[in-house]
């Protein structure tokens, strides 16, 4: 069947999809339950009233929201009148979302009221006291272009530029909505990845979510009865575009769970006939291992996927949960989530060795990593990609999105493969040195920098070492910047914890005299301290065992 989103940008995509499935069930979520007819009027309603808060098109919004339906009604909201949401990832220390609201120039965010798991409105008026002060203040501020706080509920901090939803409900009867979005390569949302540079990058995603979300569908023979348990957060494209939007473009329902809870997870699987789940390693491990867990409460799951490429992984979801159609993919947050994928019924080891082939109208190839050339099957290289997926570029970035394509148009994804003479990709590991913590890429150059602001230490430097469920744990290498001084390494990972995110701290600290280093560059040879690393750890489970 022809893809029907394939020239329809997000409004129009939503208007397809509503008077298809207008009776159908799209979200439940806390008891409550929405049609595909109640989701688009959310959406419009979620576009009436920021534009009620005097934003326009081409303004950023930034949502900074757990999962939730308002995470959803606000991004498909901005995105279909030409606003540009940008997502922000929940687990962000005060100042990496700091970072990434005024490096994206948002005009607006979006939070929870009190109540939520934190207190997203005080962080953001430790980080910037004058959204305490009001809209003048702002202009010699960290955030010269922000001029609101959208809150979903109500909030005690005082934010004098703060505005509550239901404030805005008030005005929207005056309202005039923008026209619809029509342009598939427009600006559509902004999400940030580490992936192994210093500071994050804003990738710039097009309107053509629908018709990526339509195409994955096949791969895992998607009906209109497939039901989704997504307890993985949203801010990640994972749930997004992978998650939401592949079920809706098709007319299937989402079981959406606020914070995952393994407990939870299995009444919501078993109440609501989930036949899909999409979880992190760390969540089966806990799905599997819970006491209420019976293979007959998720008798009816089918398929999904492990955000892992432990094919241990696979299997234990496969014998555990009964997902017997899992399959496999790769992507990332700049190729709209997955480029390649399995199918549901390829031969089990395809599934459990490869990320499968391209899907359709997206190219993938394996590049040289010094000259970008691709190269003959079976050849590792850098996994290279082009098609309508790929992001527009780096909001902001000019030098880094030149640097991240070569001369013929193909994004440069910094991850090592190989590739078959059928096409299929087999990942290997990052061309450089980021590393993947329970789904979550870490950027080693940004946790070396976040120790380097230790006074006592010269030199850092991280690698990640492979850890069952988790994936793969930081293991930190730092020089005292006085020679016989001792690091602690406890009291080290105290200082990082309000500089970084829970899952970018380290695991495990060596201190050494020196690094083995390359011998014409001088460059670190982390290879080296992976392997030192694994060889200490090993010596200090032998000593435990004695």
């Amino acid at each position: 069947m022809n893809n029907p989103y394939r020239d329809l940008a997000y409004g129009p995509a939503i208007a397809l999809m509503a008077s298809r499935f207008a009776d159908r069930e799209a979200l439940v979520f806390g008891g409550r339950r929405w049609s595909f007819a109640d989701v688009k009027a959310e959406i419009d309603a979620a576009s009436a009233r920021l534009v009620a808060a005097d934003l326009s098109p081409g303004d950023k919004v930034a949502i900074w929201l757990p999962n939730r339906p308002e995470f959803i009604w606000y991004w498909l909201g901005a995105a279909q009148i030409g606003m540009v949401p940008v997502i922000l990832n929940t687990r962000l220390k005060r100042e990496e979302a700091a970072y990434q609201i005024e490096q994206s120039d948002s005009r607006a965010v979006l939070i929870p009221g009190d109540g939520a798991f934190r207190d997203f409105a005080g962080e953001l008026l430790e980080a910037c006291p004058e959204l305490g002060q009001g809209r003048a203040a702002l202009n010699g501020s960290r955030f010269p272009k922000l001029e609101m706080i959208l809150l979903c509920e109500p909030t005690r901090q005082p934010l004098a530029v703060g505005r509550e939803l239901a404030e805005l409900d008030r005005a929207v009867g005056d309202v005039r909505l923008p026209p619809l979005v029509e342009d598939v390569r427009a600006p559509g949302m902004i999400c940030y990845s580490s992936g192994t540079t210093a500071l994050p990058k804003g990738a710039v995603l097009n309107h053509a979510a629908f018709r990526k979300a339509w195409d994955h569908g096949p791969r895992f023979h998607q009906a209109p009865d497939d039901r989704l348990y997504l307890g993985v957060p949203l801010f990640g494209i994972l749930a997004s575009i992978n998650g939401v939007l592949t079920f809706w473009a098709r007319g299937g329902a989402v079981i959406l769970d606020e914070r995952f809870e393994a407990g939870r997870a299995i009444d919501n699987i078993e109440r609501e006939g989930c036949t899909v789940a999409y979880l992190l390693p760390p969540m089966l491990e806990q799905i599997v291992s819970h006491p209420a867990f019976s293979r007959d409460r998720v008798a009816r799951l089918r398929t999904g996927l492990v955000a892992s490429n432990n094919a241990d992984i696979q299997r234990l979801a496969i014998e555990k949960l009964g997902m017997h159609e899992v399959f496999t993919s790769y992507g990332m947050t700049e190729t709209s989530s997955a480029c390649t994928r399995t199918f549901s019924d390829d031969p089990l080891e395809i599934r459990l060795e490869t990320q499968g082939q391209a899907l359709p109208d997206i190219e993938v190839r394996i590049g040289d990593v010094e000259t970008g050339a691709p190269l003959p099957p079976d050849a590792e290289g850098e996994v290279q990609v082009r098609g309508y997926n790929v992001m527009l570029g780096y909001y902001n970035k000019p030098e880094e999105t030149a640097a991240a394509f070569t001369a013929d148009g193909f994004f440069r994804t910094g991850d090592l493969a190989r590739m078959d003479a059928e096409g299929r990709l087999r990942f290997q590991r990052r061309v450089k040195d980021g590393y993947k913590y329970k789904g979550f890429n870490v950027s080693t150059l940004e946790v070396e920098a976040a120790i380097l602001a230790h006074p006592d230490i010269r030199a850092a430097a991280v690698v990640g070492l492979p850890d069952g469920m988790n994936g793969e744990v930081g293991a930190a290498f730092v020089i005292a910047r006085d020679a016989g001084e001792r690091i602690d390494g406890a009291a080290l990972v105290e200082f990082l914890r309000p500089r970084l995110a829970g899952y970018k701290l380290p695991a495990h600290v060596f201190q050494v005299e020196e690094f083995p280093l390359t011998a014409g560059t001088q460059k670190v040879r982390k290879f080296q301290l992976r392997e030192m690393a694994m060889a200490r750890l090993a010596t200090m489970a032998e000593a435990r065992d004695d």
